[in-house]
């Protein structure tokens, strides 16, 4: 009776990260039915929810060596579908319903948001061979939360898409948080307390707590300026143009 039940256990562990990969996918329809909803705080759950599994689940493919033990599964495939839905398609979604911004600028700035994602999406150095994001990686959720808990003027918003667009083609190498080895504990930190500085928000939302606010802002302008100052003395001693 062990035996079996080891033969299946060892069968299985293999496809559990792709599981954890593809939950993503059921938290970002729970997100979609939370906004039809006007539910703005599950929504926020839901999506946190969504980010959460897409931190753990190439550790765990890697710790389980699962794209060798599955050669005819392609994870990257599905996580790139996944990471679609849940950073681009889910936000889109929530920028128009809960109408973030004005809604004339809805039939050209989002679908612009789409495509210029695709682009980002589908560039073979998206992610670069020591594991950064080249461009701004399409975190258009928090783009989405901090919206909401900023509570920041509609065409603020618009200013800050159209900046983040323009972001996506500007060739800045951002910090992998789980994978990027220069100041991985530095950075891994930065995100660890940013993490918990978001989920704070979200439970006290629609209230807002300043030092958690704070927090999280502090920890994504120095996220930032890691990345950019890496990138322009990454160009200067190579002689990059």
């Amino acid at each position: 009776m062990i035996k079996p039940i080891k033969t299946i256990t060892i069968l299985l562990l293999p496809w559990t990260p792709h599981i954890v990969t593809a939950s993503g996918l059921v938290f970002a329809f729970l997100t979609i039915i939370a906004l039809l909803n006007s539910g703005w705080k599950l929504a926020l759950i839901w999506m946190a929810a969504g980010v959460a599994t897409d931190s753990v689940d190439g550790t765990m493919a890697r710790y389980l060596n699962s794209t060798q033990k599955l050669p005819k599964f392609n994870g990257q495939l599905l996580d790139a579908i996944v990471d679609y839905v849940t950073y681009v398609i889910v936000p889109v979604l929530f920028i128009h319903i809960a109408n973030l911004i004005p809604s004339i600028y809805n039939n050209w700035l989002l679908p612009l948001v789409l495509v210029s994602s695709s682009y980002q999406f589908a560039q073979t150095n998206a992610k670069t061979p020591d594991n950064y994001f080249t461009g701004f990686p399409s975190y258009w959720n928090i783009a989405v939360f901090y919206m909401l808990v900023i509570k920041s003027a509609p065409i603020a918003n618009v200013i800050l898409l159209l900046v983040l667009v323009v972001f996506i083609f500007i060739p800045i190498k951002y910090y992998y948080p789980s994978r990027t080895q220069r100041n991985r504990i530095l950075v891994m930190t930065i995100t660890i307390i940013w993490g918990i500085a978001g989920l704070i928000l979200i439970s006290m939302y629609p209230t807002i707590h300043p030092i958690p606010l704070w927090t999280s802002i502090l920890c994504s302008t120095y996220y930032i300026y890691l990345s950019i100052s890496y990138s322009i003395s990454n160009r200067l001693t190579n002689n990059e143009p």
